[in-house]
């Protein structure tokens, strides 16, 4: 057995054929080239027993570990990596989307609407609901739309993003949300020139509307969630933390659903979430929330589900104009919004830092950011080095406060499908801060831990993407040519991109794992080519092959 270094300084266990071999390896994966979470090495092969890594080391040493009934895998020359670890994604709500009205892969207007009147025609359901649509494609649906091809029942249809809910006549009418309606804090109703509402409701508007939609069972939530799974292993996802547990925009709390298919078993992944706090929190209702979270954290524990985060929206998105900027958008003088004051932000990470909570904020704006900082830098002078607080999303940051990420030991829970240009915005925040965006190498460079996530189903959940811009900050066009990079300056290294969206990800969500260790857990994904090997550029091509959860081989390409 050899023992090497990786770059953190630990001792890192990367070959061996010492543990004791009673009987043959139920797996052997040959023929790749092992990235073990931290670097990449010159090992080819991996050899599992039950669900655990028995050996890693080169083609020769594993197949000697091979019997008559051992399962033989050959990466043709892949990557053999850590399963990917999800650090921030919806997935019970993206499976229900995926069995109801899902969005997602429509192209164009027509498609869309195509895709929702098929919905409507496959069920007797009182309500249409489902979401994924597009804001390029429709920048500002109408409820008359809807109208047209849904008009007899009430219809409620979230964007990608989740911010936003498009909803017909008739839910507005079952709602009471007419000219008369106030918009609730931090949410805004869009009239059109006759005063009357449109359809499109922003942000706590949603809630307008979502509060009375039949929420899912939680059985259909469950399917949902086995759904989501089954998608996840085609993409190498061999866990996640679900990022919101709690009822949000008129959807219930998925816990119950975690739960369930823990205890059954039929939850193969490994998994934890964060516990929501509602938008609006005020400093004075902190003790009863911390209270509140601290039970269900014990409960959910008991049940096998780490609920050790908490999930709180500082601000809203660009593409609303409720994200919280230090200076003004461009179309108006408003700067957006704090969805959570600074005082009672800081109340919150405070109290809940003090209980063991990791915070879990999403966070847009550089305003936004701002505040979170100073609300981390209270707790940490309040209860000295604590929890492992991640920031999400950071689409803006300034460049004074993207230096204080490490000193203050907080990770950036980054979406780096999103680091690439992006003309939507432009009008919003203006050309400059739409490409000093998500300053990724800054943030490293401040001594900050780099996390990944795909915030599914608001982004493709497919980590090769993400990781193909975090690395090249662009992304093809319609024509396949490469956009002009989003500040290539701010590029990780596929090394660090690797990191973040595997062993990075694992320490930070699930509490430790997401490397190839001899007795680690055998999560593993496979790829169709080693990313080593080919020009960044051509990361965008690679895709997963293999994946292996808990030792068992979960989704095999064709």
């Amino acid at each position: 057995m050899i023992d090497e270094q990786d770059p953190s300084g630990e001792a890192a266990t990367t070959r061996g054929t010492t543990m004791t071999r009673t009987s043959p390896a139920d797996v052997c994966i040959v023929d790749g080239r092992v990235f073990d979470g931290r670097i990449g090495t010159a090992d080819t092969a991996v050899a599992i027993r039950g669900e655990r890594i028995i050996a890693i080391g080169s083609d020769d040493e594993i197949r000697a570990l091979a019997g008559p009934d051992t399962r033989m895998i050959d990466a043709v020359g892949g990557g053999i990596l850590p399963g990917f670890v999800d650090a921030h994604i919806h997935a019970a709500f993206a499976g229900v989307e995926r069995l109801s009205c899902d969005l997602t892969t429509a192209a164009s207007v027509d498609e869309t609407l195509s895709l929702i009147v098929a919905a409507a025609n496959a069920t007797d359901a009182e309500w249409i609901t489902g979401g994924g649509w597009s804001h390029e494609l429709f920048p500002h649906p109408t409820r008359q739309m809807l109208d047209a091809i849904v008009p007899d029942r009430p219809v409620a249809l979230s964007d990608a993003g989740h911010h936003t809910l498009w909803v017909n006549s008739r839910a507005l009418e079952l709602a009471g949300v007419d000219r008369n309606t106030p918009a609730p804090p931090n949410g805004h109703i869009h009239h059109d020139e006759q005063g009357d509402p449109t359809g499109y409701l922003n942000e706590t508007a949603a809630e307008l509307v979502g509060r009375i939609v039949p929420p899912s069972t939680d059985a259909e939530i469950a399917a949902g969630l086995l759904n989501a799974q089954e998608f996840l292993w085609t993409l190498g996802i061999t866990g996640w933390h679900e990022a919101i547990l709690g009822e949000y925009n008129g959807k219930a709390d998925c816990t119950a659903a975690y739960v369930a298919t823990i205890a059954d078993g039929s939850l193969r992944s490994r998994t934890s979430g964060a516990l929501w706090v509602p938008p609006g929190t005020t400093a004075a209702q902190v003790p009863a929330l911390v209270e509140r979270f601290v039970a269900l954290r014990a409960a959910n524990a008991a049940a096998g589900f780490d609920t050790s985060t908490a999930k709180a929206m500082v601000d809203g998105v660009p593409h609303g104009e409720t994200a919280a900027l230090l200076e003004p958008y461009c179309s108006h003088a408003g700067s957006g919004e704090l969805h959570i004051d600074a005082e009672a932000l800081e109340a919150l990470v405070v109290s809940l830092d003090a209980e063991g909570f990791a915070m879990h904020l999403h966070i847009m704006g550089d305003r936004g950011v701002r505040v979170a900082l100073a609300a981390v830098e209270a707790a940490r002078r309040a209860n000295g080095t604590g929890q492992r607080h991640h920031f999400a999303h950071l689409s803006m940051v300034h460049p004074d406060d993207a230096r204080r990420f490490g000193p203050l030991g907080i990770t950036a829970n980054i979406q780096g499908l999103w680091a690439s240009v992006d003309p939507a915005v432009v009008p919003m925040i203006g050309d400059a801060r739409m490409r000093a965006g998500y300053p990724f190498r800054a943030i490293a460079d401040s001594g900050a831990a780099i996390a990944m996530g795909s915030d599914w189903p608001v982004s493709p959940a497919d980590p090769w993407l993400a990781i193909h811009v975090a690395v090249n900050r662009t992304l093809p066009g319609p024509d396949g040519t490469p956009s002009e990079p989003l500040d290539a300056t701010q590029r990780l290294t596929l090394t660090e991109a690797l990191a973040a969206y595997t062993s990075r990800s694992a320490e930070l969500v699930l509490g430790g794992g997401g490397m190839l260790r001899v007795g680690a857990r055998a999560d593993i994904a496979v790829s169709t080519v080693d990313p080593f090997a080919i020009p960044t550029e051509a990361l965008i091509s690679v895709g997963t092959a293999v994946t292996v959860v808990g030792g068992a081989v979960v989704h095999m390409r064709a």
